[in-house]
């Protein structure tokens, strides 16, 4: 991955004991996260959605956990935890209810990052109108190496629902 994915990395704040979400099926994003996270991360938390993914496991480390995530959960809420940070790189069938179940796990005002094809730009005006449904606010769109990338944010006093 070329430098523009490195430069968003090093522009979010790296609070002490930060901890980040991922939801992905391969490997694209997982090196240059690991190094953002080297330092000050307290948890790096993994998620397949394909169960053939199961190569993913060799990045497993102290701070990094990997699991295959069952989409049909009544939510995605981790022992509590609240991460700081979540990047998508693979996204299921049914966005809606993915983003709705994903809010609770985030802490408020926390970042999402969604990758997409650079040919995707008729899909991403759709996932803006659906983080909009599911109270994410302040979306925006912006190219990143070789994908298009959706961001929003979870903001504080809203519903989740």
């Amino acid at each position: 991955m070329a430098n523009d994915f490195k430069l968003l990395l090093n522009a979010l704040v790296k609070q002490p004991a930060f901890m980040v979400l991922h939801f992905t099926n391969s490997n694209n994003l997982i090196e240059q996260i690991k190094q953002f996270c080297k330092d000050e991360c307290s948890e790096y938390k993994i998620f397949y959605l394909d169960k053939s993914k199961k190569e993913l496991e060799k990045f497993k480390d102290d701070i990094t956990t990997i699991q295959y995530l069952n989409l049909d959960r009544k939510q995605y809420t981790m022992q509590g935890k609240f991460y700081d940070y979540l990047f998508i790189d693979a996204l299921p069938q049914d966005r809606v209810s993915f983003f709705k179940k994903i809010y609770k796990s985030l802490k408020n005002a926390a970042p999402i990052f969604i990758f997409l094809p650079n040919s995707s730009k008729e899909l991403s005006y759709k996932i803006e109108a659906e983080l909009i449904e599911c109270n994410y606010v302040a979306s925006s769109k912006m190219q990143i190496d070789n994908y298009l990338v959706v961001s929003a944010k979870k903001m504080h006093g809203w519903s989740g629902s």
